[in-house]
């Protein structure tokens, strides 16, 4: 959360002395200023605030009184270049103080004096500091935006350092909104700009910034290889730098359950600053685990008051989820209640995925033990949601290093080729020399030995492309499989929730006999869903199995206002064909929700299968009201949901036919009676064919 600050701290436009830090000249600096006037005494008061600023936190408040004292006084007698010094001061160590929303105003107004100016240098640093208060308010987009604009004045200037520390800003705030796929790319481009310029403090933090976002997609060995890269950097003890590792590596030991280790390395992240708040709210979450919720209270409380109405709302909100959680365990529901509130409404208004996920969970974990099943549900909902939505940018997020790697394996195999053929070659030409010196008259044999070593250089090349080649296609299976995981992750909760709604419907009308059928029905099928969904393919007659409970459930729902078959041929042996898990569900409940509910008498519904070549054809067909009236009676409807569970399932069906022309693998239709009038809905499916004589795994 401190990255950005650091950063920010080279005063780049000012030239700060480092004798500022020296006690003797700082004694020196405040004995003259009585004697001084006019602009010399602005100057001196800013020599003497800087001297605090650059100690980094230890005298802030000191800093603080001297820089506002040097923008009072330049301002007053109107000395514009003191006045954008003080002001950039002021704006720095506010932000130190966590004064956010004053480090935001007296960076704005950086901004605004360098353009009347005209300095764009000092513009470009402006823009990159009010991002960076636009970060700790949690305004994440317009900080990103912001810092952008920066990064794009400083490529003017040719500043890569200034470059790659704003990347690594960036990187940080896509980190802490949860888009990680955002994050890894530019966690790249400031480990590429910083290893060119051999900048140890940035390689540093962005080594640290790598292990969070791997320890973030739960991949903890790599997470602790860059954790120890980080190390092997030398950074020195009690520097921002290393309390920053230390606190990181605590948060990695309580992911582990080691808490010993994380102790002990939480301790070292306060040496030399006991106020820190990054380590005080790492430590909070240590004792809140380990169950010591008097500690955990110390440290959360302190958090809350010391940022409360700062602007500084990321780690306001886990203070504030830090209290949820105690007073929830502790049976204080009332309080907790309030602070899981407060922290789910900031989050949703700051737009934090991942706080908002955090907060719902609380929220209904304190209406459950309220016994308030209603709001439970409601937030269970939220929290469920949410998950969803973040473990989707996990998968994105390792998706991204999965191909990054790949490429560099790649790059890094054809690097390898050049090599053994230039050594290849520098051998054949030494081997010429050595016979043109020895064998002048032995032309034949020179032929005969320069032909065996062409086929030779052919033969290795052609092994190396083809383990090439196989290596690629395994690289791209791999993807394949991540993103077809990835979709699965969506459809499971998305066809949970629809059967739960169908349950809490019955024991909202009191029919206490029917939700206990459809319960056990529910259980039943849930658990061959859960079973099923962690495959990638299973056989078609449990896919058929599947969706027989489903049916017979909405006819219990119903109550038998529809009949169903499903057929296939004696071509078709059903436990040798596989298919993706869930794959007709949502068709049949599009069928049965949207043309069978709506329709006055008995429907009718029929799955029939075939084959045709090497494609299984899968025909849904309803006797329902047809899709314009559906549509037109979703129109008059209060709940207007797009059936994501469809749209999914159309995506997973591309991918399985290994394609990405998702139209042409399946056909919807109405069907006319004999008089032209709409008499019902046909859905067909094409599947490519596939066999298996093992067990589906």
């Amino acid at each position: 959360m401190r990255i950005a600050s650091i950063i920010t701290g080279m005063l780049l436009m000012w030239n700060i002395c480092a004798q500022a830090q020296d006690p003797h000249y700082m004694d020196s600096l405040k004995r003259q200023l009585p004697l001084l006037k006019d602009s010399a005494k602005a100057y001196c008061l800013n020599r003497i605030a800087a001297g605090y600023v650059e100690a980094w936190q230890v005298h802030a408040d000191s800093g603080l009184v001297y820089a506002e004292a040097a923008y009072k006084y330049a301002k007053e007698n109107g000395y514009k270049q003191p006045l954008r010094r003080a002001a950039f001061l002021c704006a720095k160590v506010s932000l130190q103080l966590s004064r956010v929303n004053d480090g935001l105003k007296y960076h704005k107004e950086v901004v605004q004096l360098a353009e009347e100016a005209g300095n764009k240098q000092i513009i470009a640093v402006g823009m990159r500091g009010i991002g960076e208060a636009l970060w700790y308010r949690a305004d994440f987009d317009d900080a990103i935006e912001m810092i952008k604009q920066a990064i794009a004045l400083f490529e003017q200037f040719g500043w890569k350092r200034e470059i790659s520390q704003s990347q690594l800003a960036i990187s940080n705030i896509y980190g802490d909104q949860g888009n990680y796929e955002k994050a890894f790319e530019w966690s790249r481009k400031a480990m590429e700009y910083s290893s060119s310029l051999r900048d140890t403090p940035i390689i540093t933090l962005v080594l640290v910034e790598m292990g969070k976002l791997y320890r973030n997609i739960g991949d903890y060995e790599t997470a602790m290889d860059y954790y120890r890269r980080s190390y092997a950097m030398k950074p020195p003890e009690g520097i921002w730098a290393y309390r920053y590792l230390q606190a990181n590596m605590g948060d990695l030991y309580c992911d582990l359950k080691k808490y010993d280790s994380a102790y002990n390395f939480l301790e070292q992240a306060f040496a030399g600053h006991a106020q820190g708040k990054t380590a005080r709210m790492k430590m909070g979450r240590y004792f809140l685990e380990q169950k010591k919720y008097d500690s955990a209270l110390t440290y959360y409380t302190g958090l809350y008051r010391d940022l409360k109405g700062t602007g500084e709302n990321n780690i306001y909100i886990i203070s504030m989820l830090g209290l949820c959680n105690i007073y929830m365990e502790t049976g204080k529901l009332p309080q907790a209640l309030q602070y899981g509130k407060d922290a789910l409404q900031l989050a949703q208004q700051k737009n934090a995925k991942i706080l908002v996920c955090d907060a719902s969970k609380l929220l209904y974990m304190i209406y459950e033990k309220m016994q308030q099943p209603g709001s439970a549900f409601l937030y269970y909902k939220q929290y469920v949601n949410t998950k969803d939505s973040l473990i989707t940018d996990q998968f994105k997020g390792k998706l991204y290093e999965f191909r990054r790697i790949a490429d560099d394996e790649k790059k890094q195999a054809q690097i390898e080729l050049l090599k053994k053929e230039s050594l290849i070659t520098a051998q054949k030409l030494k081997g010429n020399r050595f016979q043109r010196n020895l064998l002048v008259g032995s032309i034949l044999l020179l032929v005969l030995i320069s032909s065996f070593l062409v086929w030779n250089i052919s033969l290795k090349r052609k092994n190396e492309k083809l383990r090439n080649e196989r290596i690629t296609a395994a690289l791209e299976h791999k993807a394949t499989e991540l993103e077809m995981q990835a979709l699965r992750a969506q459809m499971n909760p998305h066809f949970i929730f629809n059967c739960l709604s169908s349950i809490n419907r019955f024991i909202l009308k009191n029919e206490s006999e029917k939700a206990s059928d459809y319960l056990t029905r529910f259980s039943r099928l849930i658990r061959l869903v859960l079973i099923n969904s962690q495959k990638p393919l299973i056989a078609l007659e449990d896919e058929i199995e599947m969706l027989r409970l489903y049916v017979e459930m909405e006819q219990l729902r119903f109550k038998s206002s529809f009949d169903y078959s499903i057929t296939y041929n004696n071509s078709i042996q059903p436990g040798n064909i596989v298919v993706p898990p869930l794959l007709l569900q949502p068709f049949c409940e599009n069928a049965i929700w949207h043309g069978l509910m709506h329709k006055e008498g008995h429907g009718e519904l029929r799955i029939t299968f075939t084959m045709q070549k090497e494609t299984l054809i899968c025909v849904i067909t309803d006797n329902g009201v047809g899709r314009a009236r559906a549509a037109q009676i979703r129109n008059h409807s209060t709940e207007k949901v797009k059936s994501l569970g469809l749209k999914l399932t159309t995506e997973r069906l591309a991918i399985f036919n290994e394609s990405r022309e998702v139209e042409t693998f399946y056909d919807i239709e109405d069907i006319n009676d004999e008089g032209g009038n709409i008499s019902g809905t046909r859905v067909t499916l094409r599947i490519k064919y596939k066999e298996s004589i093992e067990e589906p795994v």
